[in-house]
């Protein structure tokens, strides 16, 4: 059988496909996030209803969600609203960047254990809605292997004397 897809062609259309996974959290009730991308740059991370959504998500018991971006200061920056968010969520928020010398040419990625948003082609924002098993076990055993070759990153509370 086939992978079920729903095809994204464009900026506003992946952006939507993102927001609509991220506001389905709360009522899907997964227990693991994972969010893959360079910088994240173009997702709706700061909208007040995704926040929202978010926030009602890892508010449930035993939330988890996995972060891994080449560069955190650039998220901080385009992302005002979502790292006060993560200082207040940061028990239930990993975060990770490639260690030195790793390549940034993996794909962007916003994944569950039910469904994914993937975009394969970013230069001209195309992808995919991703719900079939076997692919979303692949996906995850993708993004394992990513983690192996990164380090921690963007601590929930920067700590100083």
């Amino acid at each position: 059988m086939s992978e079920p897809r729903l095809e994204i062609d464009g900026r506003t259309a992946a952006a939507q496909a993102r927001r609509d996974l991220i506001l389905a959290l709360p009522d899907t009730a997964p227990r693991q996030l994972w969010l893959v991308d360079p910088d994240f740059a173009d997702w709706p991370l700061d909208e007040t209803a995704v926040l929202e959504a978010l926030a009602r998500w890892v508010r449930l018991p035993a939330r988890r969600a996995t972060w891994i971006a080449a560069d955190f200061e650039k998220v901080e920056r385009s992302h005002p609203r979502l790292a006060a968010w993560r200082r207040d969520y940061a028990h239930a928020v990993e975060a990770y960047r490639p260690g030195e010398g790793e390549p940034v040419d993996w794909p962007s990625w916003l994944m569950t254990d039910r469904a994914a948003v993937v975009i394969d082609d970013p230069a001209r924002w195309r992808g995919r809605s991703v719900a079939e098993p076997a692919a979303l076990r692949d996906m995850r055993e993708a993004v394992d292997a990513l983690l192996q070759r990164c380090e921690p990153a963007w601590p929930g509370r920067v700590l100083g004397l």
